[in-house]
């Protein structure tokens, strides 16, 4: 799930991970909550065409917990 939603954002599919429910079982339950993932909406918000996204804190914790952050600009 981690690189599907990382190369959704590289791609600037908005619209899939608005409607991650839909992607897959295994997107409804790595998010069983919205409310952490909410912020992404907003910082997906500011993507401009063409935009590459820069991944920070990018490492897997516990074999499962990611804390991945996504920043577009400079």
């Amino acid at each position: 799930m981690h690189e599907l939603f990382k190369n959704k954002i590289s791609n600037g599919d908005h619209q899939a991970l608005i409607n991650y429910e839909q992607l897959s079982k295994s997107a409804k339950l790595a998010i069983p909550t919205p409310d952490h993932y909410y912020p992404l909406m907003y910082i997906l918000g500011l993507q401009e065409k063409n935009e590459n996204p820069v991944f920070f804190n990018d490492k897997l914790v516990a074999g499962s917990l990611n804390m991945t952050s996504v920043k577009f600009g400079k």
